[in-house]
């Protein structure tokens, strides 16, 4: 079968009639369409040139349709009606669907949010739907535009961002630290300190390698036991506000804590961090809303 290109007239010229058969003058439908009488007249004749056939008759200045231009009338107001119904629809469809961001909670309530406010503030018209969980089938669910994730290389057959490393130090509040006897100058002190542990669940939830006390401190060259006394929280925030609530000491992320430690709320107690090499990315899932580009690219900005 030859294709629609083939077998039907121009659009343009479709377009033109449909507005001077429903005025039934060249004139107004010149104006609607913003081109010139003559332009329509052009459109005209070289539609019924394609058609063999007569669609309006001219009489002085008036013009009324020929039977064939009633019925083309009647095919052409209903196709071209019916086909800016649909992308009404589509659009109103693509309106309606908020960008749907996933990560884990940690990385929502300490990094993603202040920077969704910022990018809400910006652009007020997109609306916004994020999932904070620690479950990986959660961060990369069927529907989920953007996903904040970590790993030592991105997800495959995705589009993939680099963000930033992971760097993890020790932090605690200035209470606590102060109520120290004795300075503390490296990892190895630390054996003698009270530590906070965030429960390995968390990081198997979510497909990650844990990055725990015990791990932090052997890259540092100082043996420790893997089963390290403590306060235990399931739940990254909750260890965050035990450290500044001054219980102990937490390993803090660059990236999660960066805030805490300009206002003052967490200090490091010693200088010694640790670059895991594991990456952070943002992954675009399977979509081609410019809202999804625009906020991928706010973020990018702001990292």
């Amino acid at each position: 079968m030859p294709s629609l290109r083939r077998r039907l007239p121009g659009i343009n010229g479709l377009v033109t009639f449909e507005a001077a058969a429903r005025h039934l003058n060249f004139t107004r439908a010149a104006d609607e369409l913003c081109v010139s009488q003559a332009a329509v007249s052009r459109q005209i004749r070289r539609l019924e040139e394609q058609l063999g056939s007569a669609l309006f008759e001219r009489a002085n200045r008036a013009v009324r349709l020929t039977p064939a231009g009633r019925k083309l009338q009647q095919s052409v107001t209903m196709g071209l009606e019916q086909i800016a119904n649909t992308a009404r629809e589509i659009g109103q469809a693509h309106d309606a669907r908020p960008i749907r961001i996933a990560t884990t909670v940690a990385f929502a309530t300490f990094w993603l949010m202040p920077r969704l406010n910022a990018f809400r503030r910006a652009h007020p018209q997109v609306d916004l739907h994020l999932t904070a969980s620690d479950r990986a089938e959660d961060i990369f669910a069927d529907g989920v535009d953007i996903s904040l994730t970590c790993g030592e290389k991105h997800t495959p057959g995705r589009d993939a961002y680099y963000l930033f490393s992971e760097v993890s130090f020790p932090v605690c509040s200035p209470e606590y630290l102060k109520s120290r006897r004795s300075r503390l100058r490296e990892p190895a002190d630390l054996l003698h300190e009270k530590l906070l542990h965030l429960d390995e669940r968390q990081w198997l939830g979510i497909g990650w390698e844990p990055i725990d006390w015990p791990l932090w401190l052997r890259q540092c060259g100082v043996e420790a036991s893997a089963q390290m006394h403590g306060l235990t929280l399931n739940n990254y925030p909750m260890l965050v506000q035990a450290a500044i609530d001054g219980e102990g000491i937490a390993l803090g992320w660059r990236h999660l804590c960066e805030e805490l430690l300009a206002t003052g709320k967490l200090v490091r107690p010693i200088k010694k961090s640790w670059n895991s090499k594991r990456g952070f990315y943002l992954v675009i899932g399977a979509t081609d809303n410019p809202d999804v580009a625009a906020l991928r690219d706010w973020l990018l900005a702001n990292v």
